[in-house]
């Protein structure tokens, strides 16, 4: 089967501080913010950020990060920002910020993209966005894929 151009979004499992439908608030502690669990082999084709509400800090503005953590649980070789790093500065809400860096990177079921809030905003703190991921399917045989493994 030949590979397949068009972009697919990932799912994505939020679990931090995610109170209302903008998404995550930059307002809080630098955190982890959601997951990417890969289902599929599968590359980086975008990493987009949907900002909801216009960021600001009067020292200091928002940073979030797309980690590539190799082992889903783990962060050992955890990267920092090597799939995406997007320094909000004071986007606007409305605006879908976007970061094509690691395109073509490789991505195989029982890896993870972490989203992290890096850096929260300082001085008059604002900011909500809705993370994404697109990537292109990979197709490939359960059988070659080592961290596929049935059930018993």
């Amino acid at each position: 089967m030949l590979k397949s151009d068009l972009p697919v979004a990932l799912p994505l499992h939020l679990f931090t501080d995610y109170d209302d439908a903008q998404g995550v608030d930059c307002d809080q502690a630098p955190a982890d913010v959601g997951v990417f669990s890969i289902p599929f082999k599968c590359e980086v084709f975008r990493g987009l950020l949907s900002v909801t509400e216009t960021c600001a800090g009067a020292t200091t503005t928002p940073v979030v990060k797309f980690d590539k953590r190799p082992t889903a649980g783990s962060d050992t070789s955890r990267g920092d920002g090597d799939i995406a790093n997007f320094a909000l500065s004071t986007t606007a809400a409305g605006k879908q910020m976007y970061d094509e860096a690691a395109q073509g990177t490789v991505l195989s079921p029982g890896e993870e993209v972490v989203v992290e809030l890096a850096t929260r905003p300082v001085g008059s703190p604002a900011g909500h966005f809705i993370p994404m991921l697109l990537v292109k399917y990979l197709p490939e045989t359960v059988a070659n894929q080592s961290d596929m493994t049935a059930t018993a």
